[in-house]
């Protein structure tokens, strides 16, 4: 949501893309900027992997990611690079999937939801062209980091995909807390 409040920036102010404007509007970007229903248009997201190239970019808004987190106890973030470069620490991380048609037919909806109408074939081709830009990139490209947890959810809802997340956390939660109290107590679990 990030690259696209940035995005976003740019087509409300019709300014001409540069990476001087880019690192303005990323570093001026507050949490409401996040909330706007319009960062999920088609035209948001497209720019928003764009501008996800430029390394100066997201280097400001990596700093933006990492801070986030400390104002409260713990975080659920989600993005392209969350696992493998703003957190490549975190003790618990996910890759979530979905089919190319799935994905665009809830691509789909979202639009419908915000007056845009676009056919399903040419979401998918979107979807399919950032998804080849992102894993191409230089700068923080899209991979899954061997010790995510893969969750294809293409036959489930949100809700569902919610609810199986929340408890494997808290089923990992617990591991970790164990673990964590044995090597106190100098125990081996």
């Amino acid at each position: 949501m990030l690259y696209r409040a940035v995005a976003h920036k740019f087509l409300t102010t019709k300014s001409v893309v540069s990476v001087d404007k880019s690192i303005f509007f990323a570093k001026n970007i507050k949490f409401e900027d996040l909330a706007n229903p319009e960062l999920r248009s088609e035209n948001c997201g497209n720019l928003a992997s764009k501008l996800a190239e430029i390394k100066k970019v997201r280097q400001v808004l990596v700093l933006f990611q990492r801070n986030f987190p400390l104002k409260k106890t713990g975080a659920v973030l989600d993005g392209r690079d969350i696992g493998s470069v703003i957190f490549p620490d975190a003790k618990i991380k996910f890759f979530v999937t979905a089919d190319l048609v799935v994905r665009a037919k809830r691509r789909k909806e979202q639009y419908k939801k915000i007056g845009q109408e676009y056919s399903i074939k040419d979401i998918a081709k979107k979807l399919e062209e950032r998804d080849r830009r992102d894993k191409i990139r230089k700068a923080s490209p899209l991979i899954c980091m061997p010790d995510a947890i893969v969750y294809d959810n293409s036959k489930g809802s949100f809700k569902r995909l919610n609810k199986e997340i929340i408890e494997i956390v808290e089923k990992k939660y617990k591991s970790l807390k164990l673990k964590i109290i044995n090597k106190r107590l100098g125990q081996t679990p």
